[in-house]
């Protein structure tokens, strides 16, 4: 069964008006790409790694007021969502500015639905570097090599997609790709103008990461890195396949000669519509003894907030992402 992680906060017991201090990994497990809670039977949520417990109560979205670390205030929508595994707990949306040692603030007002939202994957006609040279994204098939980090080639396990119509990426702004412009990441990176999807992750090199995990190498969200020179959000809106690169293991591909990364199981299956495809990755998915997951990522994925931290201070020294 597909997977979904998320960072959350949990609500029940520092409720409104209060700072957030700790912020979990909340991973769900869930054969659909909408949370349900009560109303779904299939639905469980594992907390930091912990064992997967049923969902309950109502998947609330509700608009809070805060105050970022900053002193900013704000009202945003919040995803909640209810565990026997302490209660309930709250998600931000991709980009909020929410992050631990947020001020929460007062309830303004909510909606009942909400859904794993995220995409990761690649734009068509993106370049991917292979053993036989560059292939464009939709060249790819099962099976073909793939040039991976270090050298190393792989197989693909399966190559997804889904096509967005330009109406609804004018609906949506969350499904409009970001553009890092040639050289904008490093000197030659990318080789050419990348598209990629808002929550793709792309491979920098980061003093802070290196003091935070030992080793300079971590995977930022494109969006992420839209504060910096030549890399923003796609303002021509038109018709637009995502592509979605699955390997047996979290791999780093390189497309237009950057590092990315590849589909990390459980990020974007939401985007897998057709009961074909949501078969085809439910059985690639891992599993042991029929409890999901959750697949080691190829090297260190920062919080959102430090992803934030990491790239405002390469914008300030005026260091780009290779250094």
């Amino acid at each position: 069964m597909p997977t979904y992680t998320v960072e959350a906060f949990r609500w029940t017991g520092t409720y409104y008006n209060s700072q957030y201090n700790t912020s979990y990994q909340a991973t769900f497990s869930d054969n659909d790409g909408a949370y349900q809670g009560g109303g779904d039977s299939d639905e469980q949520v594992q907390i930091d790694g912990g064992s997967f417990n049923s969902t309950a109560s109502q998947p609330y979205k509700i608009a809070v007021s805060f105050t970022d670390t900053n002193g900013n205030s704000h009202v945003e929508d919040f995803n909640f969502f209810y565990t026997s595994d302490g209660g309930w707990y709250f998600v931000p949306e991709p980009d909020s500015e929410f992050t631990v040692g947020a001020t929460l603030g007062s309830y303004q007002s909510h909606t009942v639905g909400w859904d794993y939202s995220d995409v990761v994957c690649f734009v068509s006609g993106t370049m991917i570097e292979t053993p036989d040279g560059a292939r464009p994204v939709e060249s790819l098939r099962a099976g073909d090599l793939v040039t991976c980090a270090e050298g190393q080639t792989k197989p693909l396990a399966y190559v997804l997609k889904r096509a967005f119509s330009e109406r609804q990426l004018e609906r949506n702004e969350k499904l409009r790709p970001v553009r890092i412009t040639a050289g904008a990441i490093g000197l030659g990176v990318p080789k050419r103008d990348l598209l990629v999807s808002r929550q793709h992750r792309m491979l920098v090199k980061s003093k802070i990461s290196k003091n935070k995990f030992g080793q300079e190498d971590a995977l930022v969200a494109a969006i992420k890195l839209t504060i910096l020179p030549g890399i923003f959000l796609e303002p021509n809106i038109q018709d637009t396949t995502y592509y979605h690169l699955g390997f047996e293991d979290h791999e780093i591909v390189f497309a237009e000669g950057a590092p990315a990364e590849s589909l990390l199981h459980g990020d974007d299956a939401d985007l897998i519509t057709s009961p074909e495809a949501q078969a085809e990755l439910e059985w690639l998915l891992p599993f042991s003894n029929g409890t999901p997951t959750t697949p080691k990522p190829k090297t260190n994925i920062p919080s959102p907030s430090l992803q934030k931290t990491i790239v405002q201070a390469h914008l300030r020294k005026g260091r780009n992402l290779r250094k």
